[in-house]
């Protein structure tokens, strides 16, 4: 799968890990790296999230940002 970073420059990591990210997929999909949530937080979405499927957070700002590009 060839990935393409979307992240807005202003959410970019100047270092080597642990940085948020949204990259658009060949497959008409977007790939988001974020943080775990937290036990207590996972639990309000007991019974929407898949075996295969995890959840995470990213600044509301960095979505807002892409959002605001693309128009």
């Amino acid at each position: 799968m060839k990935l393409k970073d979307i992240t807005p420059e202003n959410f970019m990591c100047h270092t080597a890990s642990c940085c948020p990210a949204v990259l658009e997929s060949e497959n008409d999909s977007y790939v988001i790296i974020g943080k775990k949530l937290s036990a207590e937080a996972e639990k309000q979405l007991e019974g929407r999230v898949a075996n295969d499927e995890f959840v995470v957070e990213v600044p509301k700002g960095m979505i807002d940002e892409i959002i605001a590009n693309a128009k």
